[in-house]
Parts: structure tokens; C-alpha cells; sequence
């Protein structure tokens, strides 16, 4: 099952379609943590000219997923766990509020395109096809940040869920672990928003940011595993 409207290739201007290739790539590992790149093989990787990935370079530095290395290039971030941690610490002060405006200020269109969505995450988990897991949550959560109608949450909250998505993706691995029990509880938020549920909504947030935090240890003890050996 595919929906025409989550395909914003038509209407991304050439910065914003930069940007996200480079952050899928980056949440995705295709961009590996610690690596260095520069602007002249991600525009031959993305068949993209210099100014819209000077552009999305810029914006992801503003994020915490790369760092523009004077002279030398852009550095991939690390994973690391107690970064990750405090970035789930904001997004439990700032998503609530998001969630809360959105459950509140939704339109109709945005209420039905939730709707929409819920089924295809339990469809993805179930495949397991992770990569469309990691792009249906992305289209989620910037649908949500858009309905909330709060432009400064919006931009604050949007980064933080790159970070919480990478973490995602390197437990998932190939197998999808986890995906089924983080997509029943994403297909149940969209839904309690939809609905206008707001006490719903909170709890199925709180418990999705309580399993990135878990999902964000076991990765950090598989690293602290994979030292030792």
C-alpha cells in the first residue's frame, strides 16, 4: 500500500530534497558514524549541484547528526549514547507540547493523512523492510511537527528525532528487531491524534520515548561490548 502524498519530491525544492537524502543516508548508516565526506562527493553521490548541498550541509551541522570540519570536510557524528540520551530528555519537554497543539490545531486533511499512515507502519514492521519504517517515521513526525501550528517547536523538534532514528536503525539492523512492538505504539499515537485523544496521544508518547531511551542503552552496551572484545 503506497500514498501519493507522501512523495514530496514535486514540491521539495532542491535544498530540502538535498537534505533529506543526506539525512536518510546518514540515519540509515549508508553515511557511517565518525566518517568524513565533503561537499564534492556528496554532490557526485547525489547528482546535485554545489549550492542545495551547501544548503542541507549547513542545516544538518545545525542539527547533531554532522559537523562542517574547517578545511577538511564534514564530519559524520558519532553514535553517542549519552548524547542521544539528552536529546530524548528535550524531546520529552518540547514533543508533549507538539503532540498536545497537534491533537488540538490538526486540519481535517492532516487528521485523514494520520489515518492514512497508521496502517502502512504496522505493514513496514511487519515486512520487516526497515528503511520504509525509518522514512514513514520521518513523514510522521514532520506531519505532526506541521499540525502542531508552532513554528519554534517545529524547528526545535525535528533534529532530535534524526538522532533517536539512527539510534533505531542500528538496533533494527537487517532483521527488523523491535519494529513491531515501536510501530504498534507510532500506528497508536497517529491514531489518538487523529481522534483528538489527547490523554491517548500523551501515554503513547511517553511510551515511545520511554523505548528510544531503552533502545538508546542497548545499543550503547552493545558498543561498550563491542570495545571490550
Amino acid at each position: 500500500m503506497t500514498i501519493a502524498w507522501l512523495d514530496t519530491a514535486a514540491t521539495d525544492s532542491l535544498a530540502d530534497t538535498a537534505y533529506r537524502r543526506i539525512e536518510e543516508d546518514i540515519v540509515t548508516l549508508r553515511l557511517a558514524p565518525g566518517a568524513m565526506t565533503t561537499e564534492q562527493q556528496l554532490c557526485a553521490a547525489l547528482g546535485m549541484g554545489r549550492t542545495p548541498v551547501r544548503e542541507a550541509l549547513l542545516r544538518l551541522a545545525e542539527g547533531y547528526l554532522a559537523r562542517i570540519v574547517a578545511r577538511k570536510g564534514v564530519l559524520i557524528r558519532p553514535i553517542e549514547v549519552d548524547y542521544a540520551l539528552m536529546t530524548i530528555e528535550i524531546r520529552r519537554l518540547v514533543e508533549h507540547l507538539v503532540v498536545r497543539r497537534a491533537v488540538q490545531h490538526a486540519d481535517e486533511v492532516e487528521r485523514a493523512q494520520l489515518m492514512e499512515m497508521a496502517p502502512l507502519m504496522g505493514e513496514a514492521a511487519a515486512a520487516p523492510d526497515v528503511h520504509r519504517f525509518m522514512r514513514l517515521d520521518d513523514a510522521f513526525n514532520r506531519l505532526v511537527a506541521r499540525a502542531a501550528r508552532h513554528e519554534v517547536a517545529a524547528r526545535t523538534i525535528v533534529p532530535l528525532h534524526s538522532v533517536s532514528r539512527r539510534i533505531g536503525f542500528v538496533l533494527a539492523g537487517g532483521d527488523g528487531h523491535g519494529l513491531d512492538e515501536t510501530g504498534g505504539w507510532h500506528a497508536r499515537l497517529m491514531l489518538a491524534i487523529a481522534s483528538g485523544d489527547a490523554s491517548e496521544a500523551a501515554a503513547s508518547l511517553d511510551r515511545l520515548l520511554d523505548m528510544s531511551a531503552e533502545i538508546a542503552r542497548r545499543v550503547g552496551a552493545l558498543q561498550a561490548r563491542s570495545v571490550a572484545s
